[in-house]
């Protein structure tokens, strides 16, 4: 941006001119031509005094004379004062141009990374603004986003921008391993020993780098950084942090947001005491598979005599039950399979893309595994029955009945036992 460009310009040049001379440029004229004057009058009396000359050679002599006066006068009063002071005046002013340039870069950045972030509806989204926000806040400089779920939890999203070399790069596997994340504040590392002590680098590091790092926040916690080189002494990097702080706010702020959300949702759709899904998740996802036309089988179970637990131990222990059942189940289904707590000591298992017989064996392996588990817990031992029903397809309201009364039929069958619906008359026992 040049002078012109800058309001009030040229009265700012004549402020600082003025400051740094001490007098106004006008005022130190009127000096310079009064010593001009006095020095034109010293030398005519002196010219006059001497005798010897007269005419056009004592014209001459005094012009020389004068002009050999006068010159240095000139130059040392008015001209050179000038010369610095303006000067000086159009550094400050290239100062100035550059600290609004900052500040408008600074908030062109607020501004879009505000508006973008708003429209974010989940944290890929976040993560991918945050990306982009890094090659503006970096300025083109080589940077590095780092990103956790939690202080202690391993980071699970680096991205690079920029000719970042390996060495110079933060390796951390946690956030709370960075020296910036603990302290809660932006750091500028311009000493390249500092920087090969952070437990985060690996070997050492060039004497010619230096380094701006700023933690990402999330509800008060650090659970990131964001990083950038530079040159060491060089001030652009405390600009640099300014624009790091200020991305790095805006995508801990909107992180802080979304997994608030993203916690009350699962806290909705989560039974609190063994933290299985509830009942209203595991209907939204069968009416997801019917309209996928995605194949599924349903397996109602519950624990045998577990009125006769509380009554005799209590119901602490009840629930202790119901949450160790939880955790073997959890270890005997797959990722895609869905346990639900359908009420009471009674659970509901949705698992798509598998047939009957692989359902019944998953159960099966249940059943096997629960009495040692019991052992392991210090709970009283006790046993499972389960329905499994694979009809009527598409139906998924009739399917649960259907897998309810093949339960009814095991408990009645003896217990400790999984029926198919399809197999009205065939039990299967372990």
């Amino acid at each position: 941006m040049s002078v012109a460009s800058t309001p009030g310009g040229a009265g700012q040049a004549v402020q600082t001119i003025a400051n740094v001379t001490g007098v106004t440029p006008v005022r130190r004229f009127w000096q310079a031509l009064l010593l001009v004057v006095a020095a034109n009058a010293a030398l005519g009396a002196l010219l006059a005094y001497s005798g010897g000359l007269d005419g056009v050679p004592r014209i001459l002599m005094h012009s020389g004379l004068l002009l050999a006066v006068a010159g240095p006068l000139l130059w040392f009063i008015l001209c050179m004062p000038l010369q610095r002071a303006a000067r000086e005046a159009r550094e400050t002013l290239e100062k100035e141009n550059g600290a609004l340039h900052e500040r408008l870069r600074a908030h062109d950045l607020n501004v879009r990374l505000t508006e973008a972030l708003d429209m974010a509806e989940d944290e890929n989204a976040v993560l991918r603004i945050a990306r982009q926000a890094l090659q503006l806040a970096s300025d083109g400089a080589p940077a590095q986003i780092m990103l956790a779920q939690s202080p202690d939890s391993p980071m699970t999203h680096s991205h690079v921008d920029g000719n970042f070399p390996e060495d110079v790069r933060c390796y951390i596997e946690r956030p709370q391993e960075c020296p910036a994340v603990r302290r809660g504040m932006g750091t500028v590392f311009e000493d390249s020993m500092v920087l090969s002590a952070c437990r985060g680098l690996r070997g050492s590091i060039s004497s010619s780098c230096a380094a701006a790092c700023t933690p990402i926040t999330v509800s008060g916690t650090g659970v990131g950084m964001v990083r950038a080189l530079g040159p060491p002494g060089d001030p652009g990097l405390y600009r640099l942090l300014q624009s790091l702080n200020t991305a790095a706010h805006h995508v801990g702020t909107r992180l802080a947001v979304i997994r608030s959300i993203s916690a009350s949702a699962r806290e909705a759709a989560t039974d609190p005491l063994t933290g299985a899904a509830n009942r209203r998740s595991a209907e939204l996802l069968l009416s997801e598979l019917v309209q996928q036309s995605v194949p599924y089988v349903v397996a109602m179970l519950d624990i045998d005599h577990f009125k006769k637990i509380n009554d005799q131990h209590g119901h602490e222990v009840g629930d202790r039950a119901i949450k160790l059942l939880v955790e073997v189940l959890r270890e005997c289904i797959r990722r895609d399979d869905l346990l639900c707590r359908y009420g009471g000591e009674e659970f509901l298992l949705v698992m798509p893309r598998v047939d009957a017989a692989a359902a019944v064996a998953m159960l099966q392996r249940l059943r096997a595994e629960l009495p040692r588990a019991c052992t392991r817990a210090g709970l009283p031992v006790f046993t499972v029955s389960a329905g499994v029903a694979v009809e009527p397809a598409g139906n998924p309201t009739l399917q649960v009945r259907a897998a309810d009364a093949a339960l009814y039929q095991a408990k009645h069958a003896g217990r400790d036992r999984v029926l198919c619906a399809s197999e009205e008359a065939h039990v299967e026992e372990g």
